[in-house]
């Protein structure tokens, strides 16, 4: 090759490397701009692909470095992106922006692959000031401002996990205050604060990560723009279009596959395998589908019972969440803690100090404490509370003895719902259809059904209005609800069982690291099995952008991660991982809308003021919301739970919800969720559904008044108060 020809081809590589920046820089406004990475170009790597140095592109001309104590990040040139996980991360080691800075903008394309990602760029020294663009463990992406005094202006906005989106933030020190607004897809949120003090940045600004070790952006930022001043709507407009166009970036729909989403089945239209007729359908055996079985049967109604796991009680036994928490019962509880004991799989359990300060409760059963110890959770203290530990085995034993004993009940386990069949006019089920596990398809008519399924599939394969997330104020009117709603949801939590062992094996060190809350509620036997609930594993949000298969998946690994803490703590060090749950715990997801929906107003009002006539449910505990925020705090005394929260709104006749996804509000159903309460529910719908199946009406129109005076619920409660002194 000659000279000549060397040199223009060359010139045409460098004017091809080129010709990128010289598009950008010509498409976004350059006035301010302080920063700008590009994973796409200026990226240094080493032999394994690991970051070296990030080259900023604005005229600045910085360089993003490893910091000390992290790892690289790596390049993955193929995407444009760098992967960033726990424990790495990048660092400017100048001063970025101005001490005295008052006005800033941050736009980023990245990806999110979990909560607790900070960040994809922050400003901090020590606690105060910072300033950082992250996702919070609630999944809301947080652009948030701290001064030397310690005040805090921040703006959150939901996220999704898994796609590459824009994230973005912009600070406006105005006369009036500070202007916080944070940008996410195409949606964006503002919030106003007061004046800040000075100064807010040092010198120095982290990429994927903070100054803490344990603080690291999970998943991909692919370009980042900086600016030292508020940009304009249109200059916004104007860098989102950009940075959307370039990097291809659509509306994030979840990539992952979810089997256990029945909505998602075809339409079956074949022949059936086998069919049953029958007076009740309950879907779900639960804590409230087991309680709806076995009382629908001893009223004398013929039954059908569907659960899709291989174990009866749902929650408390596939997910082990084998308490119940403080709190009223009926007749039905009280008759399967009887029965349970008497197999030594329950008890009353109690809180036992502890070695270390360990943040975690811990509570084991005891001899000396009654079943009424338990049955009462409001205005005690924490000394003072008493639950009803048990094994999951033995609550799946006495149910299907309870059910076997009534000669009603045909029970399909291992089993799942997936199709209705209506009437013409959509006021009726006919039947439905559920496979088993060698993939059988099953038509079951019946008179009356019952959803107890938890996420409400029943109702929402019919078309039934449901709830999801934060109810905003003008849904109910409650005092504690945002004007706005949100799809933020309770966490999920992976639970799992561990017993003493001679020679417990040491869990390993996850590798790479993995981040949880370092918390958990232990509960159990003395010598095992003791439950761990490890309290948020998952946002609730995984549930829903992930799908059921991948958050179960994924909340394994942080189960390992988990128990390699807690089995370091004195407590448990001669104990052993035993099994991790084969289901999720989840605490939250869709509701139905019914007759009438619980609201914070029947928990503030109690049974002292509600006018209710039909209530068939009692329940005294707290809003328990974990990892999304709180509402109400505390329940003075009992409040009931009217039959029509049971009924779904609108025309359907002969269906009854009775589940965490009953009607009520997102801030009642923190409250009510528990599994005794849920267990009078269950109780309440299978009497209304025998009545309704043996007098062929709708289930509106049953003797009401004669169940709410056969459970006698409201005046039930006095007898599991404790006598005054």
């Amino acid at each position: 090759m000659s000279k000549i020809h060397y040199m223009i081809e060359l010139f045409i590589v460098l004017v091809i490397a080129v010709v990128p920046a010289i598009k950008a820089s010509s498409l976004i406004p350059e006035d301010g701009l302080v920063l700008h990475l590009d994973a796409g170009q200026s990226v240094e790597t080493n032999a394994e692909g690991g970051i070296v140095r990030w080259h900023d592109l604005s005229p600045n001309k910085r360089t993003a470095i490893v910091p000390k104590g992290r790892s690289a990040p790596q390049h993955d040139s193929d995407n444009q992106s760098i992967q960033f996980r726990n424990g790495t991360g990048l660092y400017i080691d100048e001063q970025v922006l101005p001490a005295e800075t008052r006005n800033m903008s941050v736009f980023a394309i990245a990806e999110h692959g979990g909560p607790l990602s900070y960040s994809i760029l922050g400003a901090r020294t020590g606690v105060v000031p910072l300033v950082q663009l992250d996702v919070d463990d609630n999944e809301m992406v947080r652009w948030i401002v701290r001064d030397t005094k310690n005040q805090t202006i921040s703006v959150e906005i939901p996220a999704i996990f898994g796609g590459k989106t824009l994230f973005g933030g912009i600070m406006q020190e105005t006369e009036n205050g500070t202007t916080m607004s944070v940008f996410y897809q195409d949606q964006e949120e503002s919030v106003n604060g007061s004046h800040l003090n000075s100064p807010l940045f040092g010198k120095g600004m982290f990429i994927g990560c903070l100054g803490m070790p344990q603080y690291s952006w999970t998943g991909t930022i692919s370009e980042i723009l900086v600016y030292d001043r508020a940009v304009s709507k249109n200059e916004a407009n104007q860098i989102r279009k950009y940075l959307f166009e370039k990097h291809r970036i659509q509306k994030i729909v979840s990539k992952f596959q979810d089997s256990w989403n029945v909505l998602n089945i075809p339409r079956f239209t074949g022949q059936v395998d086998q069919e049953f007729s029958t007076d009740v359908c309950v879907v779900g055996a639960g804590s409230a589908g087991c309680a709806a079985a076995i009382m629908a049967a001893r009223e004398g109604a013929k039954v059908v019972l569907v659960e899709r796991q291989e174990r009866l009680g749902g929650t408390g036994t596939n997910a082990q969440v084998a308490g119940w928490e403080p709190g009223p019962g009926c007749s039905l509880t009280r008759e399967l803690f009887e029965r349970m004991k008497t197999l030594g799989g329950a008890g009353v359990g109690h809180t036992r100090p502890l070695q270390t300060k360990a943040p975690y409760g811990y509570y084991l059963v005891t001899e000396d404490e009654s079943y009424e110890s338990t049955t009462h959770r409001a205005n005690l203290t924490p000394i003072q509370l008493r639950d009803v530990p048990y094994k999951p085995e033995i609550f799946d034993q006495v149910v299907r003895e309870m059910l076997a004993e009534t000669k009603k009940v045909v029970l399909l386990d291992k089993t799942y719902f997936f199709q209705p069949e209506t009437n013409p006019e959509k006021t009726r089920i006919e039947s439905i259809l559920v496979r088993n596990t060698e993939e059988k398809t099953i038509r079951i008519r019946a008179k009356v059904f019952i959803d107890s399924t938890g996420d409400v599939w029943v109702c929402r394969s019919l078309g039934c209005e449901v709830m999801l997330g934060i109810d905003p104020q003008n849904a109910f009117d409650e005092p504690s609800a945002p004007k706005k709603g949100s799809l933020q949801l309770n966490a999920i939590t992976r639970l799992y069982t561990i017993a003493q062992r001679s020679n417990a094996k040491t869990q390993p060190t996850s590798n790479p690291p993995i981040s949880f809350p370092a918390c958990a509620h232990i509960c159990g036997w003395k010598e095992g099995p003791l439950t761990v609930n490890m309290l948020p594993t998952l946002p609730g949000r995984a549930l829903i952008d992930y799908g059921y298969d991948e958050a179960l998946r994924r909340s394994e690994q942080i189960v390992y991660a988990h128990w390699h803490w807690l089995q370091q703590i004195p407590d448990f060090q001669n104990f052993e991982l035993i099994q991790i749950a084969p289901m999720l715990g989840i605490r939250e997801s869709y509701r139905v809308k019914t007759k009438y929906v619980l609201r914070e107003q029947d928990l503030i009002e109690t049974l002292k003021k509600q006018q209710h006539d039909d209530m068939i449910a009692i329940a005294d505990h707290p809003c328990d919301i974990h990892g999304a925020g709180g509402s109400l705090k505390t329940v003075t005394f009992a409040y009931g739970i009217p039959y029509r929260c049971m009924i779904p709104a609108g025309q359907w006749q002969n269906i009854l919800v009775a589940c965490r996804g009953a009607g009520f509000s997102r801030i009642a159903a923190s409250s009510c969720r528990l599994q005794r309460t849920m267990i009078q529910l269950g109780h309440a719908a299978g009497l209304a559904a025998a009545w309704a199946a043996k007098k062929n009406v709708s289930v509106e129109n049953i003797d009401i008044p004669a169940l709410v005076k056969h459970l006698n619920a409201p005046e039930r409660y006095n007898e599991y108060l404790p006598p005054k002194n």
